[in-house]
Formats: structure tokens, sequence, C-alpha cells
């Protein structure tokens, strides 16, 4: 759940690029004692983060992949701070922006760089061709996997050298080892038929003392790893790592722990950089000549007391950050960071057995040292993975049916469809319309249709919707997209828009900044879409919302109704549903990244092609909005002779939706929807996620077409090959036998 500090309007904006150890613990720190006025905002081109003390033991088989990732985007939304899912390509210090390739610059008033660090090749030849490097991680570890695919073959690599001879590399020989062991019996091949070798450049862990390296290179000969010493690599082919002396070591793998910068977009900024290409900075984390942009972990580097690239280091600047951030934030001076100058440093050296070193004399290894780290590395992860766990539970029945719940966003915002029916019900009879207004509301559907002169007609909507993002491109992106889609179901072609705005109260220039994301979103898909925004209106409100008044022109020989279908036609759905079940989970925290991030995408993709690849093909539609899939599917019986057959198998889910739903997730605006649930037969009751999913809001939902039966299967698999890869026929029309329409279901909805 957002953690707000006060009423207090924004006045100041940090950003944190990158999502690394030090910039989570300043998103927890900020919302356990938020800063009143101050906007934190997460830039990252990741949902998910890995941890790095947990990667030996992920790669050795003991963690999952879920275990040693932080999820971001969930950690965000529990500790309130903005998230910016975009990729980082430069910065404009003069005019204090973040530039991004796809999106328009973003705005600090002050700026801190997380960001790791990326694999450099270039110094050794054949290695980008040959080597798989540890960072950054993320990518790492789909090669890594792909490596444990290939060695199962019968004729996949089984000699594996790993370059690096400092603590990352020896514990990367010492978990490949073990998972070695351990899944070689699963794969019927002998454990004996699989070597593991290191090579340094140097001597072995030499950031270690005397008794510590004598711990680690015992157990590298009892787990029968090979070590070569003073070996500075040259070269990497297919079959060898040579070294510049000329000796060399048999490969079918190779894996570098060794050999890394600076993101590479670091050396187009005129920031100060070192020749690795850290950011140079100074003992209060700021960068040398600038007071407002930071610098932290293995991106950086403290000029006057350089360390060695370690995750203790980027661990302890947390708390001084924070700090730092906030008072700069306060008009006060900022702290110094002081590293320490011994470090424990615990190595997994195998299945529960570790290495510990301190300093010049502590050595320790065995089983109680592995089980030490263990508890030290999932009480770090606790930190980040569990915040706001209070808050990530479903809404109690109670909650929904008194209106106290946490209200969504997007269309889930909307009125429910029994108080917008019987508002309606109750205004008096309107004037009767014109002769040139074709569609109305004695009549309603997605928008209004007016012949403006013979032969020639437009299509007006409207529509507007609550942020439930806190990126406003993106939500700009998605309410324009939601937007056209009215016009879009109808056979209509969008020309031009007016749009109303609403921003939360702040300063003035905070307010100009998120009007101009949010305006440069919705301008991206409507110049896509050959739509001019030609005016509009902008005032304050208590949250972020945006809404469009839509014109587009249409024939009035083939407008779509609702209610054209034919007994027969097949009912085709384009984009899958879940968006209002995922995001509501994703308000309170529940949602994991990939789910949120599947929504998202699917909300982003627009219905135009879609409509062209269906108009004049259709009889009936509408687009899936607010009603959710059935109370829309409902619409189009509505004032017809028919009924519909629902295959609920068939019917796509986003990732996600259903796990959601069987935990308990709804949107607010689900439980007024399931008053048209009487109309749902089957031969079973619906359980409750099934109910929760057919009645589930979306926002940029997909078309809802009937068309011929004889044509479906081709336009189906054009709408698929057209990019709409979950695009499904979902049921079909029959002649109803009851006298109020109903929707007949059959099967049950899968994953």
């Amino acid at each position: 759940m957002k953690r707000s500090a006060s009423q207090k309007p924004i006045q100041t904006s940090i950003v944190l690029v990158g999502g690394g150890h030090t910039h989570v613990q300043v998103m927890t720190t900020f919302a356990m004692r938020p800063e009143p006025g101050v906007q934190l905002t997460l830039v990252t081109d990741r949902l998910t983060t890995p941890y790095s003390g947990m990667l030996p033991g992920h790669l050795a088989g003991i963690y999952s992949r879920d275990a040693m990732h932080i999820d971001l985007a969930r950690l965000a939304r529990a500790t309130g701070t903005r998230l910016i899912f975009a990729g980082t390509t430069g910065l404009d210090r003069a005019a204090r922006r973040i530039l991004f390739a796809n999106r328009p610059p973003l705005d600090y008033d002050f700026l801190s760089l997380n960001i790791g660090i990326m694999p450099d090749l270039s110094s050794v030849e054949g290695a980008s061709d040959h080597a798989v490097a540890v960072k950054p991680i993320s990518t790492f570890l789909e090669r890594f996997q792909a490596l444990l695919d290939a060695a199962k073959q019968p004729n996949g690599p089984r000699r594996l050298v790993v370059v690096g001879g400092g603590p990352a590399g020896v514990e990367l020989a010492f978990a490949l080892r073990t998972r070695l062991n351990k899944d070689a019996p699963d794969w019927d091949i002998p454990r004996q038929a699989f070597s593991v070798s290191v090579v340094s450049s140097g001597a072995l862990v030499p950031s270690l003392n005397a008794r510590a390296r004598r711990m680690v290179a015992a157990r590298l000969a009892e787990q029968k790893i090979s070590v070569a010493t003073d070996f500075r690599v040259s070269k990497i082919d297919a079959q060898h790592v040579s070294a510049a002396d000329g000796r060399k070591v048999q490969a079918d793998a190779c894996l570098l722990a060794t050999t890394a910068r600076a993101p590479s977009w670091l050396a187009q900024t005129d920031l100060p950089l070192d020749q690795d290409g850290s950011v140079l900075t100074r003992t209060t984390l700021q960068v040398l000549d600038d007071d407002r942009i930071f610098a932290v972990g293995d991106c950086a580097r403290v000029k006057s007391d350089p360390r060695e690239k370690a995750g203790v280091f980027a661990v302890r600047q947390g708390p001084v950050l924070g700090d730092n951030l906030r008072a700069l934030a306060r008009g006060e001076a900022p702290d110094v960071y002081k590293a320490q100058r011994a470090f424990l440093t615990l190595l997994l050296t195998g299945e529960n057995h570790a290495i510990a070193a301190r300093g010049r004399f502590l050595a320790a290894e065995g089983p109680a040292i592995w089980r030490w780290k263990d508890r030290i590395d999932r009480r770090f992860m606790a930190m980040f993975s569990d915040f706001g766990a209070e808050d990530a539970r479903p809404p109690t029945e109670a909650e929904l049916l008194s209106g106290s719940a946490m209200r969504c966003g997007g269309c889930a915002a909307k009125v429910g469809p029994a108080p917008l029916a019987n508002a309606l019900h109750r205004l008096p009879p309107a004037p009767a319309p014109k002769d040139n207004i074709l569609v109305g509301l004695d009549a309603p559907d997605d928008g209004a249709v007016i012949e403006v002169a013979p032969g020639v007609a437009q299509v007006e909507t409207i529509d507007q919707i609550s942020a439930f993002i806190d990126d406003p491109y993106e939500f700009g992106a998605i309410a324009a997209l939601h937007a056209l889609n009215d016009v879009i179901a109808m056979g209509g072609t969008p020309t031009r828009a007016l749009a109303v705005a609403s921003v939360p109260h702040a300063s003035p220039a905070i307010v100009e900044r998120d009007l101009f994301q949010l305006l440069a979103g919705a301008r991206s898909v409507l110049d896509a879409h050959n739509v001019a925004l030609i005016g509009g209106h902008s005032a304050e409100g208590a949250q972020l919302a945006l809404g469009f008044a839509v014109t587009g022109s249409i024939s009035p020989n083939v407008i779509l109704r609702k209610s054209g279908a034919l007994s027969g036609d097949k009912l085709i759905l384009t984009k899958p549903i879940g968006t209002g079940l995922i995001m509501a989970a994703d308000m309170r925290g529940a949602a994991r990244a990939e789910m949120s991030e599947a929504a998202l995408a699917s909300m982003r993709q627009s219905n135009a092609l879609a409509g062209d690849i269906l108009r004049g093909r259709a009889h009936a539609g509408t687009d899936v909005t607010g009603f959710g899939l059935a109370g829309h599917l409902f619409e189009m019986l509505r004032g017809t002779q028919l009924s519909a057959r629902l295959d609920l198998a068939c019917v796509p889910l986003i990732s996600g939706a259903l796990e959601l739903a069987d935990k308990g997730f709804r949107s607010t605006l689900t439980a007024q929807n399931e008053v048209l649930a009487h109309v749902l037969v089957g031969q079973r009751a619906l359980s409750g996620p099934e109910t929760a999913l057919l009645f589930d809001p979306q926002t940029s939902g997909g078309l809802l077409m009937a068309v011929a039966r004889d044509g479906a299967e081709v336009l189906l698999q054009r709408l698929r090959l057209a990019g709409y890869a979950q695009a499904a026929i979902i049921g079909e029309m029959a002649v109803s036998e009851t006298e109020e329409p109903r929707i007949f279901w059959r099967g049950s909805l899968v994953a």
C-alpha cells in the first residue's frame, strides 16, 4: 500500500536510476520515514533485481530464482515510490533531465545512479563469442540456464572454466561444482565426466587473509576443482582458454567473473569518470563536480578512497545515501560515507559449507558458517520482499460491499452498471432526436453517430479514467488507447480528440513536469494513430486522471452496433482479460512484477489493427471495458432474440490473473458488475475466481466481435499474425429460448 507523509504538495523530485542494493534501501527508508513535499521516483529497465549475495546459492541449486530477486514493482508500490519502467540513455545535467530512447526526458531535482556494471570483453580475444560474463547477473542467469541445458546432452560441454580468482570467481566455481554433482545423476552422466577449473591473473583470493586462502585452496582440492594462478588470459576459443605466456586450459565453456565496466552510456555524458568508466564521487557520495547527483555501488568510485567492487560496500552506502538525499531536500549539509577497512567475506564452498574471513586473522569454515551466511542473506532479502506484506492481502467481502476497500483506478473506477442504468432511467425523456443522429441515447452504444452530410458520418465518444500506475507517461498512453477503442469498436477511424486532464496539487514546476509527461504519453499514441489533439481542459484534482472526447469518421452503411449479431456467429476476443484484477493486486503490492508487466503490455496494445481486420466482416461488436467480458457480452444480447454459448477454456487470461483470483483479489467494481451474474447459466455453479474474472473491469481491453461462422478461423489467424497472440474464438451466438438473454457456459477458465 502506498504510504504518504502528509498532504503537503510535492515540491522536490528525487530520482533513483537503477534498482541496485543501495537504492532499494533508500526506498524503504523513505517509506518508513516519509519526507513531506518529496516525491521519490525509481527509474529502471528491469522490474526485478538480483541480490548478488545469493547468486552462488542459486547457481548451486539451493535458492530458487524468485528467492534471490527483489521485485522492484512490488517494492515500489509498497513504499510509495513512483516507478518508471524505462532504460536510461543519458543525462542533460544543465537542464537536470534524464534521457531515454523512446520517451521524453524526465526532470529531476536530485539524482542518484545505482546501475551496476556491464561485461568488458574487449581486452580478451574471442571472449565475446566463447565466454559468458557474470555481470550483469540478469543476462548471465539466462545464459547459465542455457549452459546447464546443453551440459545434460550426450555431446554437451564437460570442461568448464571460470576466469577470475577473486571471491566472486571462486564462489562461482564452487557453485558450479555443487550443481553438477547434484544434477549429473539425474542426467545419467557420471559426476567425474565434468571438470571445473579456475584461472586467476594473480594469486587466488588475494583480498583474504592467509589462513582463509589456505582454507579456500584446500576446499578447491577437495572438490577436485583445478587452479591455475598467474594466468593472464589473452584468448578464448571453442576449446581452450589461453594465457599470455602460452599456457592453455582445455575448455568447452568459459564463465567470466572479471573484466567489467560501468554501463557504456555514462561515457556519453560529461560526468567525471575513472578509467573503468566508474563515476567519480566525493566521500558524501556526490559526483565530484555536481552537488545534485549521487552515484553508488559498482558503477561508482569514491576518488579519495577507492575500493574493490563488492556488494558489501553498496549495502553499507544505503543508509548514508538516504540521509544525504533527505538532507539536501531540506537544504541541509550531507554526511560523509566512511567505508570499513575490514569487512566480512562469506564464501559458499559447497552445499551446507562456507568459509568466513575478516581482516588479517579471522577465518573459519564449516556448516555453521553456511547457516550464518544463509541467515544473513535471507534476512537482507526479507527487508524488501516482506516490506508492506501486511497490506498485500485481498480485500475482504465486507470491505468490497461497504466500499471501504482501496479504490481501483483505470476503467475499474467507473460507475457500476446498476447505478448508471438507474440514474439514466430517472431522467425525464430527452427531446426527440434530430434526423441526423443515427445512434444516440434512445438506443445507446459505444458512441454516438451523427450524419454530417449525405453518406458521411462521425462517431462521437468520451472516456476518462483515473491513474492506476504512477508513471504519467505510461498512463497517458494507456488512457489514449482506451479512449480510442469505442470508435474502433463501432467500425470507425479516430481522427481528432479533446483532452481533459486532472493533476494532483503540487508546486508549479512539478505540475508542469507531470502534465508534460501525461500529455506526451497520450500524444505518442494519438500521433501514431493519426489523431489530432485539438484542445482540452486541465485542472487540479485529488489524483491523476485523463480523458478524451474522440471524434472519428465512419460510413453510415457500416456502423457496427452491439446488437447486430446473427445466430451461429462466432465470438472473437482480441485480447486476454484480467487487467482490473491484476492492477487491484498490484495496488496492494501483491502482484509479481511479471504479472503487472503482462497486464500493462496488454493495455499498451492498440486495437486499431484488429479493427481494420474485422471491419466489414463483423456483424456486431464492442470493446471489453468496465463491465467486464460477461457484462459487455450481455450488452450485445440485450434487445436481441439471442443468447450466447461461452467456452470458458477458450477465454484468454493474462498470465497471473487466475492465480490472483484464486487468492481472493478483486477489483472494487467487480461486485457491482456481478449484479448480472444471474444471466450466466451452466451445469455447475461458477467458482468465485471464475465470476471475478468474467466480470473483471478491463482498461484498454480487447474487441469482442460476432463474425460469421465460415470466416471465423481465417480472421483469427489474421489477428494472431498481426500480433494479437492470445486472440481466441470464445463461443458463439444462438437463438434464445428464454425471455431474457442468457450466457450459457461450459468448461473452466485455465491459466
